[in-house]
């Protein structure tokens, strides 16, 4: 069913339309009548009660006080008191009795007081003579007053004579007003001359309080004005045609917080209980009536007399079709009838502040609700055209606690720290409700769901029954929930404003669900949002270092055999096994940032030097690096719970068991959080490629950090193919290691797979020996066993061998066919094809023509060596350092090799166990081989 707005059918008067909301015009002031400088609504009496719905108690006692006028009532029916708290409706009951003796014949026939005229079934006072009003403002109990007629009046009894009679009345009381002695039966004289009189008397009890300062002989005025009322009482009761109404607070906690001022104000009670009736002139269930003849214009236009009762129909069938989610009376048929009556309001708008609020002794019942409900209607039709809201009624979720008269109220009634309240988690656009209806767009922005909740649950803060202040999850639903509108946002909205509200309280009630309300004491929530901001400059970089050494220390996944090292030095050791260096938070690899160049420089730092020295094994080391948005998100998690533990220790012992149980969920929660963000934290794996650094940024993470480097293993090894398992073929023959001629021990091979960064990484040693012991296996190389190349006690080729990588004595030799294999002393031979000469006979190791020893013929014993020493240098590009270790490296290391350094610039000094002749064929090649590469060949003979 499509409903129209509010303010689409209803209209407000016009004082609320214009925003001319003065205090005074929900607060009447009989004296101001009187006077004539109340406002005009109060002073003209048809607009007067054109604005006012006639309530069973206001028509009650106007049909009394006219009866009475009329000499028609018992006397029983002519005194009558009106008790209720502050606002409930006495004062406006006085005014319609002020204007009903003044102005009888203007009302009779006035439109505007066609309920006046059906509760007096149309029988108006004829004539009234007089009419005699005294408030706390009348007379001053200590200076008096001077009236109109120059008479100084000083006692209730010196005013009343006065207005009622003048001159002439007031002489016969003259003396005990001027003594300030009570008159004694003497009053009922007055009153004989001034009928029909009607006596109104407001705030009397306030009057009496300043009057007991006021000392008359033994006792002082507020005494003989409470002796007055007993003898006017007896007056009244004696004089047909005279009436008194008088106004008494509900309790003496209204009158003053003295003893004396209450006593006063029990004594006056007592008096007028003796011998009057008591009347109510607004009754609970006659709020809503009130509040709408009073704020509106008309509820209704004539085409459409039926809306409110649309309305609530509506309303009650979405509150049916959702029984279990809001209280059991919304569900019925009597609610419906309520939601009609109070139209254009929701009923829970006017019953929040009639009886909750109106529970607190400062809170005028009626005149309060009038003044902040008027406030709120004003401001809505203000902003109708711009609003966005669905405002089919008025509800709590629409009050917007910015309004001056609803800061005023709030503030005055319950304290001016609710300002901040209001400030940090409802009102404005820094509030937590509307930063959380932001962040969610669409209809939560367009109709301010967190906004509306805030504000449902501050109006029910207050005044609960029981003292359980607040609303509970099914109160909320049925004060926010809109027809058209999704029914589950409240849900979401309500769990989001817990998390996000500094002062949002809640606990469990039971059938009812969760109960809600604001406090100035701040919540959880409000501690650890301080705690945060008081780190927000911390970076935790040894609290994440902890946490990175922690779980990378529980051990290796997925096979993994490198180490890991956590915030590596610049002076690392050697590492002569693949390692892993996981970088500190403070080198993030950020794009083309600065941050990736510092990250950059770090790397290429630590794999160059090892403390004052050149790395040698430089091909061992790959970095793990965190970006800086996972850095962020990491540190964020870090602070939450550094926020935590410091509201644990320094605030634990005050919380109450709700709250610790609380922060000890959030404090399990982000531990696991913290542990969970180190792997998406620390997604780029870097190594070293000659002068400059590759990168492999992981696509994914994995939720333990043990778990995490287990997936980035898995990634380098058979994703980017950064680590070998296992060196197969390919690999031997880019590398050179698939001999044709010569011979290279298999330890050297395995070195320069952990020395230079042109070759792939190896998982361990094994790698190597592994490939090299499949690629005998296939006949692509052989396998020597023995002192050097031309000493070998074992060769094999085509057959599986064991191979220890730490062994020294093997070697890798070229291929050959097992069955030309006689024994060691035959391997060159073998190779060459050539006759060889064991080492007994040619006293030295096989030395080929390639300059590789174990192959090649060997010199006769009587030739001379005259080569003592030789010396290799010069720039060396690393991609040529294989070449290195084939042509020099490898021979040298069978000579006694003295010197040698790896760096880009290499050099190598060897001193020959035996001198060597200057045309050995090792030495002629490592001469071709130094021209080639560029670098010098020295030799000392």
């Amino acid at each position: 069913m499509s409903l129209k707005p509010w303010y689409a059918v209803a209209t407000p008067h016009e004082d609320i339309r214009k925003g001319r909301l003065e205090e005074a015009v929900f607060a009447a002031n009989i004296w101001a009548v009187v006077q004539g400088t109340a406002p005009e609504v109060y002073l003209d009496p048809e607009e007067f009660f054109g604005k006012t719905y006639m309530t069973t108690g206001i028509g009650t006692v106007l049909s009394r006080v006219s009866n009475a006028l009329a000499g028609k009532s018992e006397s029983g029916d002519r005194i009558i008191s009106l008790q209720t708290s502050f606002g409930g409706g006495k004062t406006h009951t006085l005014v319609a009795l002020w204007h009903l003796a003044k102005h009888a014949g203007k009302l009779k026939h006035s439109t505007h007081a066609k309920d006046l005229s059906r509760v007096l079934e149309n029988r108006f006072p004829e004539q009234v003579r007089s009419v005699a009003v005294f408030t706390n403002a009348s007379c001053d109990a200590t200076q008096g007053r001077e009236t109109p007629e120059g008479i100084h009046t000083r006692t209730l009894w010196g005013e009343l004579a006065v207005q009622l009679g003048g001159k002439k009345l007031y002489e016969k009381i003259r003396a005990n007003d001027e003594t300030q002695r009570v008159p004694q039966g003497i009053f009922a004289d007055v009153l004989r001359e001034a009928t029909p009189c009607i006596i109104l008397l407001d705030e009397l009890a306030d009057y009496c309080v300043g009057a007991a300062a006021v000392p008359v002989g033994d006792t002082t005025l507020a005494d003989q004005t409470i002796s007055f009322i007993q003898q006017l009482e007896e007056a009244v009761d004696q004089v047909p045609g005279s009436a008194v109404v008088a106004t008494l607070p509900a309790s003496k906690y209204e009158v003053a917080q003295s003893e004396k001022g209450q006593e006063t104000f029990m004594t006056l009670e007592k008096r007028f209980q003796r011998l009057g009736a008591d009347v109510k002139p607004v009754a609970d269930d006659e709020i809503y009536e009130v509040v709408r003849a009073r704020l509106f214009e008309s509820i209704t236009p004539p085409d459409e007399p039926d809306h409110p009762k649309k309305v609530a129909q509506t309303y009650q069938t979405m509150y049916a079709t959702h029984s279990g989610e809001v209280l059991s009376e919304a569900a019925k048929k009597t609610y419906r009838e309520q939601i009609e009556r109070a139209y254009p309001f929701h009923p829970l708008v006017i019953d929040a502040l009639h009886t909750r609020w109106g529970s607190h002794p400062d809170f005028q019942r009626t005149r309060g609700v009038l003044r902040l409900l008027a406030s709120v209607v004003g401001d809505l039709w203000k902003r109708r055209k711009g609003s966005t809201q669905t405002q089919h009624l008025i509800q709590p979720c629409h009050i917007r606690w910015s309004i001056d008269a609803m800061q005023a109220a709030l503030t005055r009634l319950w304290g001016p720290a609710y300002q901040s309240v209001a400030a940090a988690d409802i009102i404005g656009q820094k509030s937590n409700a509307a930063a959380f209806d932001e962040e969610r767009g669409a209809d939560y922005a367009r109709e301010e769901i967190g906004q509306g909740i805030a504000a449902a649950i501050l109006l029910g803060s207050f005044g609960g029954k029981a003292g359980r202040s607040g609303f509970s999850s099914k109160e909320i639903k049925l004060a926010c929930s809109k027809q058209g509108v999704n029914w589950n946002y409240a849900d979401g909205a309500l769990l989001e404003l817990e998390n996000r509200c500094f002062y949002l309280h809640s606990t469990t009630a039971g059938a009812l669900g969760k109960r809600y309300w604001f406090s100035t004491k701040p919540t959880l929530n409000k501690l650890i949002i301080q705690y945060r901001q008081q780190m927000a400059g911390e970076t935790f970089e040894d609290e994440i270092l902890e946490d990175l050494r922690t779980q990378a220390g529980k051990g290796a996944l997925a096979g993994a055999t490198w180490r890991v090292i956590v915030d590596p030095a610049e002076d690392l050791p050697e590492q002569k096994a693949l390692t892993l260096l996981i970088l500190p938070p403070s080198l993030a690899w950020n794009g083309n940032g600065p941050e990736k160049d510092l990250a950059r420089d770090q790397v290429l730092k630590i794999s160059g030097k090892c403390g004052g020295r050149d790395r040698l094994f430089k091909n061992t080391l790959i970095s793990l690096a965190g970006t800086s948005r996972g850095l962020n998100k990491l540190r964020q998690a870090r602070r939450e719970k550094a926020a935590l533990e410091g509201v644990k220790s320094d605030y634990g012992d005050q919380l109450d068991k709700g709250q610790r149980d609380d922060l000890q969920k959030r404090l399990e929660a982000v531990e696991r959080s913290t542990l969970e963000a180190l792997g998406p934290a620390y997604t780029v794996a870097i190594r070293v490629q000659g002068e400059d650094v590759e990168v492999c940024s992981l696509a994914d993470a994995r939720p333990s950090f043990q778990e995490h480097l287990g997936y980035l293993w898995t990634t380098l090894v058979d994703d980017e193919e950064w680590i070998l398992r296992r060196v197969g073929s390919v690999t031997l023959e880019k590398t050179g290691l698939i001999l044709k001629e010569g011979a290279l021990r298999i330890k050297d091979a395995i070195d320069a797979f952990l020395r230079f960064t042109d070759k792939p990484m190896i998982s361990s040693k094994d790698a190597v020996t592994a490939g090299l012991v499949q690629a005998c296996a296939d006949g692509l190389i052989g396998i020597g066993r023995g002192g050097s190349p031309s000493t070998l006690q074992a060769s094999y080729c085509r057959q599986s061998v064991s191979v220890d990588p730490n062994e020294d004595g093997v070697w890798i030799i070229p291929a050959f066919e097992p069955e030309q294999e006689e024994g060691a002393k035959d391997t060159g031979a073998a190779q060459t094809g050539e006759e060889s000469v064991s080492p007994g006979e040619g006293g030295r190791e096989d030395v080929g023509a390639t300059g590789v020893a174990g192959v090649g013929t060997t010199p006769s014993e009587e030739e001379v060596r005259k080569v003592r020493r030789f010396k290799v240098s010069g720039s060396v590009p690393v991609e040529n350092y294989s070449e290195l270790f084939r042509c020099f490296v490898g021979p040298a290391a069978r000579m006694n090799l003295k010197k040698l350094n790896l760096g880009i610039q290499f050099e190598m000094e060897t001193f020959p166990d035996k001198e060597l002749d200057p045309n050995d064929p090792s030495l002629k090649a490592m001469e071709e081989a130094a021209r080639q590469l560029g670098i010098e060949f020295e030799k000392e003979e």
